[in-house]
């Protein structure tokens, strides 16, 4: 006889009955056709992410931080979105704390999820405080470890947002957000590697980037805070200012030098014809970058410059 299972996340999944007498591409169409439903499901919770977004504009904009917090799966996404967001961005405001890491990142450790005081532990080890906002991830929503992280949060004052893939999740009822992308059982029941995984590397994705875009740390669709640190990025670095300005690539890679691979100085050194010292006096006076380039696109461009793409 089948189980009654109330969480969705646990159900079983009548679509991929008797998988095991599957060819493998019966079995890959299966799963393919159960992640087609994730797009829409994220979709259908643009408005929350859109309200965890401006809590963490502001959040930022304060001098606070986005703090992802999860075990197991839901933990590896937030450390890879957050990981990605330096290089991308050049930021560091964005940080992830999850069960048993660093050593549970790479090799399973299963059981450290089990602890709320642990989250707590950890949380008060990155002195989380009411400037933050915290994400609690988790697509079950009732990780031991996540719900006493999100505890401890609303105890010091920090504003909280939870993912999860559970409508029924206890998780909903300790964030000022909660992002419910239902996304249905699992191929594999339980499995929330799957279809759980994917809503949240959409949601991650989508709320660091838009929180990133909202804070002038991209330019137009430029990551204009590249971090030049190894030869594909200083290359992207060149290419992007060859767009933005329309000087040579020889012309670029000039000024990215001169302006000690700062991308936003060469960009205003190439655009207004200015020292690197002038370029960074300029962006000092705002910490919104997009905003002081289209300021200086405002005014008259540097003679001899040519017109970059439109921005």
């Amino acid at each position: 006889m089948r189980r009654r299972v109330t969480r969705i996340t646990e159900c079983e999944h009548p679509a991929s009955a008797l998988l095991d007498t599957k060819t493998t591409q019966q079995v890959l169409s299966i799963i393919n056709r159960e992640d087609r439903k994730v797009a829409p499901a994220v979709g259908r919770v643009i408005p929350q992410v859109a309200r965890a977004v401006d809590l963490a504009v502001a959040a930022l904009a304060e001098g606070g931080r986005l703090v992802y917090l999860g075990a197991g799966t839901s933990g590896r996404l937030g450390m890879l979105d957050a990981a990605e967001c330096v290089p991308t961005f050049g930021t560091d405001r964005i940080v992830a704390v999850m069960a048993g890491a660093p050593a549970a990142f790479a090799q399973p450790k299963e059981g450290v999820e089990d602890d709320p005081r642990q989250a707590a532990r950890d949380l008060r080890r990155i002195k989380l405080n009411r400037k933050d906002v915290l994400v609690g991830i988790a697509a079950s929503g009732r990780t031991p470890y996540t719900l006493g992280g999100l505890r401890y949060a609303r105890r010091v004052g920090a504003k909280t947002v939870a993912i999860t893939s559970n409508p029924r999740a206890p998780l909903r009822r300790l964030a000022d957000v909660a992002i419910v992308p239902v996304v249905g059982p699992e191929v594999v029941a339980g499995s929330t590697r799957l279809k759980s995984g994917t809503a949240q590397k959409l949601v991650l994705n989508m709320l660091s980037t838009a929180t990133m875009v909202r804070l002038g740390r991209v330019f137009s669709h430029w990551m204009i805070h590249v971090q030049m640190t190894n030869e594909k990025l200083q290359k992207r670095g060149r290419e992007i200012l060859v767009s933005v300005t329309g000087a040579s690539p020889a012309g670029a890679a000039r000024a990215l030098e001169e302006s000690g691979r700062n991308l936003p100085a060469a960009v205003l050194m190439l655009r207004k014809g200015l020292s690197k010292e002038e370029a960074l006096r300029l962006l000092r006076k705002d910490e919104n970058t997009a905003r002081a380039l289209r300021a200086a696109w405002a005014g008259p461009a540097a003679a001899g410059t040519k017109r970059g793409r439109r921005v």
